[in-house]
């Protein structure tokens, strides 16, 4: 049977084609191998059209972690990431993966279950506005129905794809699942280039600036594309220029590069950077999105925003914006020469940083044992809290797009399914995930989703029994220690108790060969690292 014949979906009645089928036919031809979710009764019928097309639908265990998984599986395969829910409870929870996607720039797609049309308003059991709950937080939300349903999907797919990336919402009723569905329209063309005339232009103007600049400093954001990488890299090193990462740009640029001063926002080091940012004369944001910012824009220097910048009213008053795309403004610049030779005014903030990282005192030794052991095309996945500061700013992460965290949302229960994601979308590559314990017990139940789908992934759970990050803001209010503990956890045995490998390090050494061990392994392995929560403060 072919692709095209299994996509199709018959109408038990009439033959014709159902919305199911032309939905499962669309998310197919769109390159989508997986979908995510919990099934209700509502989207059977399209899970069904999704295997007959070649889809493969992936149980979870929680809707939240499955949108998870789903957008950093979009996230390396460069196609939005599909998650699939009943209505109502599992509905709603799939408001922290669409927020997430949204605030990180990040294409998902949530097809959630809705009461069918024919139903009295009476019938309130489980009925949500889910238009009034997710419009606010989506690029789209629409209904799917037997009349436009596959337009709305296509329209669904280029709009979370289009910078800023982001999220949409398309609710389905079981009637309308099963409805006779007409062909949708044909595909619209590509959009045309930008024209090469305007790259130039935006070159020469990004050129003069840093001309007229003592100071400049190059910020690199999630807008910038993964294909700019080889060029980005021989032109900072070219015109020896001051770069510093934004999280989710990590491995856009190496972490020994002379002149990476650190990583902002979200990775730690708080007040060094802003030390730095605040001598700079220029910031050139390539592809830098304000809301990956966590504090509120700290920056008096003129800014030049260059690419992908997020929506207009977010950025500074005043700056200035070139639209053409980070990867062709570099091209051009890196086939220049430097327009002048600027001082080197952030030594001391990048012998600062790299002082840290090899400072036997800190928690940095967590960093260099995990890089001991990974190969440098390893894909990293990072929870939110203390860790995540550790892990952005001192874990070398070489491949750009390799790097994948909770930045501008900031969800906790991150980490683990997206690795889980992660690894079915690039099952050739090792998948690190660096989670704390409370993250990890809002994600462990999904180990057994790892263990399912035969997805060995690696989670280091960093084990303080502490809400860390917030003790520790606690602690600089001068307020007591309050609702911020946990009890002690067996995480090993819990490892374990999910068909997965449990193990602790308590050592650099054990890390390292931990880690190392567990990438030749063919099931999921946890491996619980005891720290004590205060020793992240040097490194906040």
């Amino acid at each position: 049977m072919s692709v095209a014949t299994a996509a199709r979906e018959d109408h038990p009645l009439t033959g014709e084609a159902t919305l199911a089928s032309a939905i499962a036919g669309e998310v197919r031809r769109a390159g989508i191998r997986h979908a995510f979710g919990i099934p209700g009764g509502e989207v059977l019928t399209l899970i069904e059209a999704l295997r007959l097309a070649g889809t493969e639908f992936v149980l979870c265990n929680h809707e939240s972690s499955a949108g998870m998984m789903a957008s950093a599986y979009g996230r390396l395969t460069d196609r939005p990431g599909i998650v699939l829910s009943t209505l109502g409870p599992g509905a709603a929870n799939l408001l922290l993966p669409i927020a997430n996607a949204q605030l990180d720039r990040e294409a998902l797609i949530a097809i959630c279950g809705d009461l069918a049309e024919s139903l009295p308003r009476s019938h309130t059991h489980q009925r949500l506005d889910l238009t009034g709950i997710f419009g606010p937080t989506t690029k789209l939300c629409a209904a799917l129905t037997a009349e436009d349903g596959g337009a709305s999907l296509r329209a669904a797919l280029a709009s979370t794809s289009m910078p800023p990336r982001g999220a949409a919402l398309l609710t389905l009723s079981t009637e309308a699942a099963k409805s006779t569905a007409p062909a949708p329209p044909p595909l619209r063309a590509e959009p045309a280039p930008t024209p090469a005339a305007d790259v130039e232009a935006d070159a020469a103007r990004l050129r003069a600036a840093l001309a007229a600049a003592e100071r400049p400093l190059v910020v690199v954001g999630c807008g910038a594309e993964r294909e700019a990488s080889g060029a980005l890299r021989e032109w900072l090193s070219r015109w020896d220029l001051a770069v510093a990462l934004t999280p989710k740009a990590k491995g856009l640029v190496p972490d020994d590069y002379a002149r990476f001063v650190g990583v902002l926002d979200g990775a730690g080091l708080g007040e060094l950077m802003s030390e730095t940012l605040a001598r700079a004369d220029l910031v050139v944001g390539l592809g830098m999105d304000p809301v990956e910012l966590i504090r509120p824009w700290h920056c008096s220097a003129p800014v030049l925003w260059v690419g992908d910048c997020g929506p207009e009213g977010d950025r500074a008053p005043g700056a200035e914006t070139l639209e053409s795309p980070v990867a062709a403004v570099v091209d051009v610049l890196a086939s220049s020469p430097a327009p002048g030779r600027w001082a080197d005014w952030t030594s001391a903030a990048v012998a600062r940083r790299r002082g840290m990282l090899v400072d036997e005192s800190l928690l940095t030794w967590i960093p260099r044992a995990l890089g001991r052991a990974l190969p440098p095309d390893a894909i990293v996945a990072t929870d939110v809290g203390s860790h995540k500061c550790l892990i952005a700013q001192f874990l070398p992460v070489e491949q750009p797009g390799a790097f994948l965290t909770s930045n501008g949302l900031s969800a906790m229960g991150y980490g683990l399914p997206a690795a889980i994601g992660a690894k079915l979308a690039r099952p050739d590559r090792a998948v690190l995930s660096v989670v704390g314990d409370g993250g990890f017990a809002m994600a462990a139940q999904e180990l057994e989703t790892a263990v399912r789908m035969g997805t060995p992934i690696v989670v280091v759970t960093l084990v303080d029994t502490s809400l860390s990050l917030i003790q520790l803001l606690q602690q600089s209010r001068g307020l007591p220690r309050c609702g911020v503990d946990y009890g002690r956890v067996d995480v090993p045995a819990v490892a374990a108790a999910h068909g997965a490998e449990g193990l602790t390090a308590t050592s650099p050494d054990e890390l390292t060969r931990a880690v190392a061990g567990a990438l030749e392994r063919e099931r999921p392995t946890v491996i619980a690292v005891p720290v004590d929560g205060g020793g992240y403060a040097p490194l906040l």
